[in-house]
This record gives structure tokens, C-alpha cells and sequence, in this order.
């Protein structure tokens, strides 16, 4: 299995297990929740979010062997 897949499984079980709404519902309550947890905890949510998207676009390039590789 690639990668990109196990953590798409993976992230499958923390929605599932994080409340009793829909997956969609759930992710909004959990990003929702995290803002509050940096909030509290003093991180920086939106820093982290672009991290996150840097890390994603790496993932996801890697996965390409074609020309539609992003630059």
C-alpha cells in the first residue's frame, strides 16, 4: 500500500472515533477543536495548518511520476 493511503486509513479511525456525526461534521468539529487546544495551549493553529499543506504537497508530489509533478 502506499503511503499517502495508510495515512488516509489511518485518519479514516480518527474520524470515526471522534464523535457520532458524519465524517464530514467530525473533521469540522475536530479542526474546530484544535483551534481551541492552540488557542489554549499558546500554538499557532494557522502556522501549523500551512505546515500541514507544505507536508501534504510533498506527500502528494511524491507519489507522481509523470509530468503532472508540481515544480
Amino acid at each position: 500500500m502506499n503511503p499517502n493511503a495508510t495515512r488516509a486509513d489511518r485518519f479514516d479511525a480518527v474520524i470515526a472515533a471522534y464523535g457520532s456525526d458524519s465524517p464530514c461534521e467530525n473533521l469540522i468539529d475536530l479542526l474546530a477543536d484544535a483551534m481551541h487546544w492552540a488557542d489554549r495551549t499558546g500554538r499557532d493553529f494557522h502556522t501549523a495548518y500551512v505546515q500541514a499543506c507544505r507536508h501534504y504537497l510533498h506527500e502528494l508530489n511524491d507519489q507522481q511520476t509523470d509530468e503532472r509533478r508540481l515544480p
